[in-house]
Formats: C-alpha cells, sequence, structure tokens
C-alpha cells in the first residue's frame, strides 16, 4: 500500500498552505457509491392521517385551483383571503397542486390532505423575488396541517459537480479534506437559486406546523427568520428521495434566524446540507438577540451539519437545549462536516447551550466549537453578502462602522453529555483564537460521558504540529485537517472539564493491502 514519505519541502507545504494527504478508498466524483444514500423514510413515524376540517372550510377547488393547471397561486391566493377573514381552514385535497408563490395570511390553517401536495413548477419560473412556494409576512397564528406535502422539485435544478482537472493523485491516495472543499465550493454554483426554497415565514408570531412533509427542495428548505413563538412537531424534510437531489446546493432542513421561543421535536429531517441551522446575522435582516430554542426527539440525515449554530452570527444567541436526537451523516462525497457545530464569529455572544443524550454516526467531526473573527458584518451588507459567501470580494457596500462587532464573539457556558459517536474521522475541536496578539477564548466548557468510535477506513498519513489560527476564515473542522490529537483537540480554552470521556483506539487501516468496505 502506497505510503508517502515527506520532505522537507513536502513539510513546509503543510505548515503554510496545509496540505496533508489522507488515504481513502474509491475514486473522487465519478459514482455515486451504494452506502451514499441512506433509504431510510419512516413517514408512519411521524405522519398521521387527519380527518378533514369541517368549520370553516375554504376549499382551494372552489375558487378554481386544479391539478391541470400550470399555476394554482391565483386560485389559492384568494381562497387563502376568504380564509383569513373568517379565520378559517384552506383545504388542499385531490391531488397535486402545481403552483408558484401562495403568500399566507394570519389567522389560516393550511390543511394539506395525506396523498396531497402544493408543487414547484418544473421551470423555477414565476416564484416572487427573494420569497418561496409559500409565504407568510407579517403574519400571525397561521398554522400547516393535515399530513400532506410541499414539494420542491429541487432535483430538477441541480448540476453533478466534476473532479478537478488538476488532480493527478493515484485514487487510492486522494486528499479527502482538499477534495471535500473542491467539491463544496463547486455546488455553491451548481445552480441558481431558482425559488427562495419551499417553505418562508418573516416577521410572524404565532406559527404551529403539525403533522407534514416539505420534500426536495432546491434551496434552504423551511425558514423562519425574525419570527417568535414556533412550534414544529411530527413533521418530515426529505431531500433523499430522489437520488440525484444530492446534487443541490443550499438545501438546509430548517434555518431559524433571529428568532426566539421556538419548539421543535418529533421530527425526521433528512438533507443535502445542514440539517438544524440556527444564525442571527445583520445581513439576513436580523436585529436583536434570539432565545430560548429547544430541539428534541429528531432524526436528522445530513450531508454537512447535523444541527448548527452558525455561521452567519452577529447578534447574540443564548438558551439552547437540544437532546434526545440521532444523527446521521452520509458519506457522499464532500462527506459530512459535524454532527453537533456551535460557531460565534462575527460578534455574537453564545451561551447557555446545553446538549444531552445524542447519537450519531459517520460523521466527520463529532463535536466543533469553534470561536473566531471573521468579522463578516464589517466587511458586507445584505447586498454584498452574496458575493463574499460565494468566493467572490464584494464592491462597496460596506458597513458604514467597520469595527462595530470586531472582536465581541464570545462562547461560554456549554454543557454537552451523553454523547455517543461512531465512525468518526476527526476529534472533538474546541478553539478560540489568537489575533493581534490578543487571545480570546472558549469559557466554561463541561463534556461529560461522551464515547467516540473511530471510522476503520481512513487513516491519517501525516499529522501537523503547527495549526494555524484561521481567526478569520470559514469555521468548519474540515478547516483544521490533521490534527495531532484523535479523542479531543483544543486551543485557547478557559474553564474545559472532562468527565468519562472516552475514545477507542482508531485502526491504522493504511497498512492494508486494500480497503474494502464490505470487510469493514
Amino acid at each position: 500500500m502506497y505510503k508517502k514519505k515527506r520532505n522537507d519541502i513536502d513539510k513546509l507545504k503543510t505548515l503554510f498552505f496545509g496540505k496533508d494527504l489522507r488515504v481513502t478508498e474509491g475514486d473522487a466524483y465519478t459514482e455515486v457509491r451504494k452506502y451514499d444514500f441512506s433509504s431510510y423514510y419512516p413517514e408512519e413515524n411521524y405522519i398521521k392521517k387527519q380527518g378533514k376540517p369541517r368549520k370553516n372550510v375554504v376549499d382551494i377547488r372552489e375558487y378554481g385551483a386544479d391539478v391541470q393547471n400550470s399555476n394554482n397561486a391565483p386560485f389559492i391566493n384568494k381562497a387563502i383571503e376568504k380564509a383569513s377573514q373568517i379565520g378559517g381552514v384552506v383545504l388542499v385535497d385531490g391531488g397535486d397542486y402545481v403552483t408558484a408563490t401562495v403568500n399566507l395570511l394570519s389567522n389560516v390553517t393550511l390543511f394539506i390532505t395525506k396523498n396531497s401536495s402544493l408543487c414547484a413548477n418544473e421551470t423555477g419560473k414565476g416564484y416572487e423575488s427573494k420569497k418561496a412556494i409559500l409565504y407568510a409576512e407579517n403574519c400571525e397564528n397561521i398554522s400547516l396541517k393535515g399530513g400532506g406535502k410541499i414539494k420542491g422539485n429541487g432535483h430538477l435544478f441541480g448540476f453533478e459537480p466534476v473532479a478537478s482537472e488538476n488532480n493527478t493523485t493515484p485514487p487510492k491516495y486522494i486528499d479527502v479534506i482538499e477534495m471535500r472543499k473542491d467539491y463544496r465550493s463547486q455546488l455553491r454554483f451548481a445552480h441558481p437559486s431558482k425559488y427562495g426554497g419551499p417553505i418562508y415565514f418573516k416577521n410572524c408570531k404565532n406559527i404551529s406546523v403539525d403533522n407534514f412533509i416539505i420534500e426536495n427542495s432546491a434551496y434552504w428548505t423551511f425558514k423562519i427568520s425574525n419570527c417568535e413563538n414556533v412550534d414544529i412537531k411530527n413533521f418530515i424534510i426529505n431531500i433523499f428521495i430522489i437520488v440525484v437531489s444530492y446534487r443541490i446546493s443550499n438545501a438546509d432542513g430548517i434555518d431559524i434566524a433571529g428568532t426566539s421561543n421556538v419548539n421543535i421535536s418529533h421530527c425526521f429531517i433528512s438533507t443535502a446540507d445542514d440539517g438544524i441551522v440556527i444564525k442571527n446575522a445583520s445581513w439576513l435582516g436580523n436585529t436583536g438577540v434570539m432565545k430560548n430554542i429547544k430541539i428534541s426527539d429528531c432524526e436528522i440525515i445530513s450531508r454537512t451539519n447535523a444541527i448548527k449554530v452558525g455561521t452567519e452570527t452577529t447578534y447574540d444567541i443564548s438558551d439552547i437545549y437540544i437532546n434526545d436526537c440521532k444523527l446521521f451523516m452520509t458519506d457522499l462525497y464532500p462527506g459530512s462536516v459535524s454532527g453537533i457545530s456551535l460557531e460565534a464569529c462575527d460578534g455574537t455572544v453564545l451561551s447557555n447551550v446545553n446538549i444531552d443524550n445524542i447519537t450519531m454516526d459517520r460523521c466527520t467531526c463529532p463535536i466543533f466549537i469553534r470561536l473566531a473573527n471573521r468579522n463578516r458584518a464589517a466587511e458586507v451588507n445584505s447586498q454584498s453578502a452574496n458575493a463574499i459567501e460565494f468566493g467572490k470580494k464584494g464592491k462597496g457596500g460596506a458597513d458604514s462602522n467597520v469595527f462595530r462587532f470586531n472582536m465581541l464573539s464570545e462562547i461560554r457556558d456549554i454543557n454537552i453529555s451523553n454523547i455517543t459517536a461512531t465512525r468518526v474521522e476527526l476529534p472533538v475541536i474546541i478553539a478560540g483564537y489568537k489575533q493581534f496578539c490578543i487571545t480570546k477564548r472558549v469559557k466554561n466548557v463541561t463534556l461529560k460521558n461522551i464515547f467516540l468510535d473511530y471510522y476503520a477506513c481512513e487513516e491519517t498519513v501525516d499529522k501537523r504540529r503547527f495549526i494555524p489560527e484561521y481567526a478569520k476564515t470559514y469555521p468548519e473542522g474540515w478547516r483544521f485537517r490533521n490534527l495531532p490529537s484523535y479523542a479531543l483537540w483544543s486551543r485557547h480554552t478557559q474553564n474545559l472539564k472532562l468527565e468519562n470521556f472516552n475514545c477507542n483506539h482508531p485502526v491504522a487501516t493504511w497498512k492494508k493491502d486494500i480497503i474494502n468496505i464490505d470487510d469493514i
């Protein structure tokens, strides 16, 4: 088996540029391997058949909606206007209704019966700018029920990234981390945002989602921005129902931004990107603190981060409670990022995070806690943020006060207990940063009853002794690459407590002549 010895030049490249080889099985992007997707889809555990409502019912068919129409939005919006006047229920029944943007109003329940749906069209055209298939703004007392679906048809809008033409490394000895980075950057440009995602609620109060499904989003699946009092349960997001959906970029599950008092319970979320994301950023239109976020009894299948705070973090976030969840990471290139990721890098104070009783499988980094000073808000506003995010330098439009959020971020009071992570690749990473001769530390972290089981299919060839700070770069576990630690790597941390922290001895599979996944 090939094992490259490093000369002095190679070591310098590692030191300054982070070019580390990692051994993996298989080619880069040539085919979908049989274990890249999960066929697990327990709809019967989350969705039940509900009887049709009988009081104050407004049937969309009475206003002209028909499964044969190419756009039912005008008819559905008329039904919603009527239901809003009487505090009623909009009934979607009888099949799949293709629609452009539907505008939900206050005091309306949208009831989609099982085996019925609202569907995106196959062109991605006709949707209102920066909105969604289902959109609500400045509304209150809105709910989604019925056991039916919103279908995003995201598989129609993606394109398959290709391996770098400059990659001449033998396929058995690919730099996995670099390959994943390359693939992910390609996904960023894989398709234009055909519509703003299946559901977008903005500046709303008292949102209830119970017994509902979203399939095949082409963008953020369920975006909740500047809202209050959100209850989501018995809910499914499924992006992998059609295999080619893996080509979709930014198909997060639930994105909670600038929103307080959120309860997410008993949900199944299978995504092509992050599972559940908590954000609070000025360029997203958020304006103040967010707190009281509860996530419990959820199953999450993710290609990147199963549960993530960040990266877009300017305003404070506190009082997060996550418990009794199962996390599974697909091994589709670029591979997963983290099971649990806590990031503060643009000015936010992230505090009082409590995580308990989590199982995760096939994650790259089980727990990633990162304090940095990207200070993105000092460089961008709402117009230029996307340009920065997608690898372009913004021109003008900078925040008027470039030091508004500079070096303000903090992470403190983190309690994580009862974590079992199997088939991991990287250690638990906890890192503050040193910048401008100032050291900023992650404070008061407790890890209790932690067990890590290393993946037997990959082994680091070389580990770096010097790890750059990466204080201004995009904060993800893969950034640090091969670390001189297996169980835990911590830097710039104050008051870190470990109790019953266990890690098995990694298997050095590079000693084997052939790595066969079926033999593991």
